[in-house]
C-alpha cells in the first residue's frame, strides 16, 4: 500500500466516527429542531421513553431510560424526516447510536452527587 491509500483509508474511518452520534449513559435525553411526533422500538424491554411537552405544546425533547440489558432499534418520527437509531444496554449503561439530526445528550450524575445507598 502506498501512502495515498493509507491517508484515504485513515480519511474514510474519520469520516466514519465522525457521522455518528454517540452517547454512554444511564438516560439520555434526545432534543430535535422540530416537533417528534411519534416514537416507534422494537423492543420496549430494554429502553423507555418519556415525550417532554412545553407550556406552548412544542414536543422535541424526549428521555430514553434503561429498563433491563438488551439491544433495541428505535426511530423518531418528526414531520419530515425519520431518524433511526440503535440502544445498547450493558450493565445498566446506555449506549446511543444513530442519526446527527437530533442531539443525544448524555444525563449522568457526577461522582460526587452519586452515592453507594442509590446504587
Amino acid at each position: 500500500m502506498n501512502k495515498k491509500n493509507i491517508i484515504k483509508y485513515f480519511l474514510l474511518i474519520v469520516i466514519a466516527i465522525c457521522t455518528v452520534n454517540y452517547a454512554f449513559a444511564d438516560s439520555c435525553i434526545l432534543v430535535s429542531p422540530a416537533d417528534i411526533l411519534k416514537v416507534e422500538c422494537s423492543n420496549n424491554n430494554v429502553v423507555g421513553f418519556h415525550i417532554l411537552s412545553t407550556l406552548t405544546n412544542e414536543k422535541r425533547s424526549v428521555i430514553v431510560n434503561s429498563i433491563s440489558d438488551g439491544e433495541a432499534n428505535f426511530s423518531l418520527r418528526l414531520k419530515n424526516k425519520k431518524c433511526d437509531y440503535k440502544a445498547v444496554v450493558k450493565n445498566g449503561r446506555l449506549e446511543i447510536k444513530g442519526d446527527k439530526y437530533i442531539k443525544v445528550l448524555p444525563v449522568d450524575l457526577p461522582p460526587e452527587l452519586t452515592t453507594e445507598d442509590s446504587k
